[in-house]
């Protein structure tokens, strides 16, 4: 009776002690898997390095060309405030030698044209003859430029509304008029179309 006692409470012993040293083993396991995965979690694999290297490489090499794009903008708009300023100041020296070469052209009509109109008041009769010498001037001008004239004064012409100007409103194309102003064209371009009428002005005859 003893003797089963004994048995049974070193069975007992026995079970308690694999018990407390497989909880102890497990304990051990547990401990040692959050310590693995603590130092996971703080220690990045090798992967995770390369990837986050190349994600930042990535970024750098983004604003280095933000940074680049934005010194060629700059570049850019200082190129054109500079060709806008030389447009500009062409464009002032082209105004002012055309000037001076109008000018150089009709420099004796200037120069005469304001006394030549004084003696028209004064004298009444002065033939129109005598200024005409006043506009040769003027037709330097137009040769010069490469200007052509539309017509003559007084011609008969056939009326044809591309190059002349009615004084009414029933000319036909084809009718005969008479051109009472000359116009300009350059080339192929009107400027000027000839104002024509069926009469010529009173005291000129046909």
């Amino acid at each position: 009776m003893i003797n089963d006692f004994n048995d049974f409470l070193f069975a007992i012993l026995l079970w308690l002690g694999v018990t407390i040293f497989l909880f102890s083993l497990y304990s051990d396991a547990q401990t040692k898997s959050k310590q693995f995965s603590n130092n996971k979690s703080n220690n990045p694999s090798k992967k995770e390095l390369n990837d986050h290297h190349l994600r930042q490489e990535k970024i750098e090499h983004l604003q280095k060309l933000e940074g680049q794009n934005n010194q060629e903008i700059e570049a850019l708009k200082q190129q054109c405030q500079q060709l806008k300023l030389e447009l500009k100041q062409q464009s002032n020296l082209l105004k002012q030698d055309f000037q001076n070469d109008t000018l150089e052209i009709l420099n004796s009509l200037l120069i005469n044209y304001p006394t030549a109109k004084k003696m028209a008041e004064v004298k009444t009769d002065l033939p129109a003859k005598n200024l005409i010498s006043l506009f040769t001037s003027l037709d330097n001008l137009v040769k010069n430029w490469g200007l052509e004239t539309i017509g003559q004064p007084w011609e008969k012409v056939a009326f044809d509304s591309q190059f002349h100007q009615a004084d009414s409103d029933d000319l036909k194309i084809g009718e005969d008029v008479y051109i009472r102003f000359v116009g300009y064209r350059n080339g192929e371009q009107i400027l000027y179309p000839a104002k024509v009428s069926k009469n010529l002005p009173q005291g000129i005859s046909k």
